[in-house]
C-alpha cells in the first residue's frame, strides 16, 4: 500500500516544470489544502475531510470535486 509520501511524491511530479523544482502554483494549491485540512464538495457545499473524496489524478489536489456521498447520490 502506497504511503502519503509516496501520494505526495507522484502528485509533485507532475508539476515539476523540468528543473526539479515543483511550480509555484501546485506549492500555493497544497499548502491551502492542508491549512484547512479538508476540502469542500462542489456538489452539496460541505467542508469534508480528504478522506471523503476520491482519488482522481486529472485534478490539480488529486481528488475528485465531489465527495463520495454526492458521487454515489448522483449514479
Amino acid at each position: 500500500m502506497p504511503t502519503p509520501e509516496d501520494h505526495v511524491r507522484r502528485v509533485a511530479a507532475r508539476f515539476d516544470d523540468g528543473s526539479g523544482e515543483v511550480v509555484a502554483s501546485a506549492l500555493r494549491t497544497l499548502a491551502r489544502r492542508q491549512a484547512g485540512s479538508g476540502k469542500t464538495c462542489a456538489a452539496c457545499g460541505e467542508r469534508k475531510p480528504l478522506s471523503a473524496f476520491s482519488a482522481d489524478a486529472q485534478k490539480a489536489d488529486a481528488l475528485a470535486s465531489r465527495c463520495r456521498s454526492c458521487r454515489r447520490r448522483r449514479w
